[in-house]
Formats: C-alpha cells, structure tokens, sequence
C-alpha cells in the first residue's frame, strides 16, 4: 500500500504542477496547454503569470498567440475569464481528438 503524502509534499507536487516552484523551459502555448488555462480577468494578469513560471518568456511570443487566436481569452470556468488554447476552447477542436 502507498503511504499518503504529508501536507508538505502535497504542496510542494501542486506547485511543481502549476510550474510555480522553477521556471521552466517551455513555450507560453506549452505551458497554457499544461495547465489547462490561466487566470485572465484582466488582460495583462497572463503575462505576469507566465512571466513568473517560464524561463526567457517573451511578452511578443503571447500577443503573436492571441493575435493569430491560437489562444483565446474567454469566460470559462465559474464564469470567469480564462486564456486556453484554441483545442481547449469549447467548440475549438477536433472532438476526435479532445472529446
């Protein structure tokens, strides 16, 4: 049997998941895809967060995404707005392949 994760652990795997405890090596579009969307209520709260979680991040590399709607600001989860990537928009993919 597995033991159960101390409050620690636990912490420090949701942070790990969010990309909060390094900056990692990744795209904005990888990143927003890894963590299902981010937070945008107001439009600059997206490139804060990935400037916090991605090493090297380039504010441009988000607006060429927006602009070319490979990701989309949109109301989502509790009706609030969210950035996700066009896939995880709903009426966005392939439901092939995202369903």
């Amino acid at each position: 049997m597995q033991k159960a994760l101390t409050q620690r652990q636990l912490n420090r795997a949701t942070l790990s998941r969010q990309l909060l405890l390094e900056r990692a090596n990744l795209s904005a579009l990888a990143a927003i895809e890894r963590l299902i969307g981010l937070q945008a209520q107001s439009p600059a709260v997206p490139y804060l967060a990935l400037w916090n979680r991605l090493r090297g991040f380039d504010p441009a590399e988000l607006a060429d995404l927006l602009r070319s709607r490979a990701v989309v600001r949109m109301a989502l989860m509790r009706a609030t707005i969210h950035l996700v990537s066009a896939p995880d928009a709903p009426g966005g993919g392939s439901c092939s392949t995202r369903c």
